[in-house]
């Protein structure tokens, strides 16, 4: 399989929040790092106007640079959400989608698997209400939009495996973030073996695990698990990359880099992310030359 790689505007947040750069710099940048397509969160669009996203389309057309969307969380059934609801965030997302140009707009549920630990009816209910509003939703999106729901340390690879058939649309699918299952303890690499045939589109991203000791440091307190960006973790993306690869499936993949970890008045994005593009492409180089071999 052919995977393309992008920058999510997330690795961009904050400094995007503070004024500190503009998504048309930001466009120019991912073309400096060399990435092929700009992810943009709807969230770092709410104040574009629509001649506004108009010409950012063109902006992005001038640079050779694609453009996918993401949405937010389609809503939770434990706060009280309805179907309805869910369905009007879904088909606002996908006619933003349509109009910039994005093949899809990626979604995710609303709550973390970690916080219904030991409540497995909820957990079905969450699932229930997530198929419903997909279901509804894929016959409504515009023009060949797709719906692609993040395996966003929720659901189980074998629990979204049932939402997409569930649904039984083709214009669903799964976004997969090849990291998201380490949030939920879980090894990345069956995840994705699992689940790359569903997905035409996914996030990468790395981790690192930050100890906390007493104050002699003679023991630990616990760890934190902290995102970084691709190359500067402890993540085994060499593997992960390579079921990519492995995957047999029509079209290229849409890969973005996630920098999560990214701070108010902290220009680094340009580095980092060049670094990141390029120890991905060597991934990829090589992962390609094996499954050639």
């Amino acid at each position: 399989m052919e995977v393309v790689l992008g920058v999510d505007t997330l690795s961009y947040h904050c400094r995007l929040e503070d004024g500190d750069i503009a998504l048309e710099e930001v466009f120019r940048e991912v073309v400096d790092c060399g990435g092929s397509f700009v992810q943009l969160n709807a969230h770092h669009l709410r104040d574009r106007s629509p001649d506004q996203l108009d010409s950012l389309r063109a902006l992005a057309a001038e640079l050779s640079l694609g453009l996918t969307l993401s949405g937010d969380v389609v809503g939770r059934a434990a706060e009280g959400d309805s179907v309805e609801s869910g369905v009007r965030r879904v088909l606002r997302w996908a006619e933003l989608a349509e109009r910039l140009g994005s093949p899809f707009v990626r979604v995710s549920s609303g709550f973390y698997r970690n916080e219904l630990l030991g409540f497995p009816e909820r957990i079905r209910a969450e699932q229930r209400y997530v198929t419903d509003v997909l279901a509804a939703s894929a016959s409504q999106a515009p023009g060949r939009v797709r719906v692609l729901l993040e395996n966003h340390s929720d659901f189980t690879p074998e629990e979204y495996v049932e939402i997409i058939e569930g649904v039984g649309s083709d214009r669903v699918a799964v976004f997969l973030d090849v990291i998201n299952p380490v949030s939920m303890l879980r090894d990345p690499l069956p995840v994705v073996r699992k689940l790359a045939p569903w997905a035409p589109a996914g996030h990468a991203k790395d981790y690192r695990l930050v100890s906390h000791y007493v104050e002699d440091r003679f023991h630990r307190r616990g760890f934190d698990v902290q995102y970084c960006y691709p190359g500067e973790g402890v993540a085994d993306l060499e593997a992960l990359v390579g079921a990519l690869v492995a995957t047999q499936q029509d079209g290229p993949y849409l890969l973005s880099i996630e920098g999560l970890d990214n701070h108010p008045g902290v220009a680094d994005q340009r580095e980092r992310l060049t670094a990141s593009v390029a120890f991905l492409r060597k991934l990829l180089a090589s992962a390609t030359a094996g499954e050639a071999a």
